[in-house]
């Protein structure tokens, strides 16, 4: 994570997904194998371990990871819950009365407009003659989440 961070500093990406990705499972990936590839030439006292705990170790990385890969893009987008309570705490130690919650920043540009641009960016909705379409890769991942809504007994917001 803290690579992750220095790299998002230094050189801001457009395809998050994709340099989360390389910074969290691929680079791991090849240090664990070149680690693994000088601890058998060098002989030294990392050659004791077995490939079985390097994968292990692998697995343990994966399993912290992942969860980061899938809730990054909720960080970096516009959360309409995150806005209301920035408001209200503006507002503290008096408070916020709900009619004064004015929800000026509910836009279309703050509401769609960063995710649509980012979901266009790494291609999983296209635009053609003033329509959105999902690809191939943009259905596969809607799909996945109406059935893990469903599984979970969540109403289909979209009714798709």
């Amino acid at each position: 994570m803290a690579i992750h961070l220095v790299v998002w500093r230094l050189f801001p990406a457009r395809r998050h997904g994709l340099g989360l990705v390389i910074i969290l499972v691929l680079l791991p990936f090849l240090a664990y194998a070149l680690v693994f590839t000088a601890a058998g030439v060098l002989h030294s006292a990392l050659s004791g371990l077995m490939p079985v705990e390097w994968g292990l170790a692998y697995l343990l990385h994966l399993s912290l990871s992942g969860p980061y890969l899938f809730v990054y893009t909720a960080l970096v987008g516009f959360s309409p819950s995150m806005g209301i309570l920035e408001k209200v705490d503006a507002s503290m130690p008096r408070g916020l009365e709900r009619h004064d919650l004015a929800p000026k920043w509910f836009t279309d540009a703050n509401l769609s407009g960063a995710r649509l641009e980012n979901m266009l960016a790494s291609g999983l909705v296209l635009e053609s003659q003033n329509c959105l379409q999902l690809s191939s890769r943009g259905r596969v991942i809607a799909r996945c989440f109406l059935v893990f809504r469903r599984f979970l007994g969540l109403e289909d917001v979209a009714k798709g």
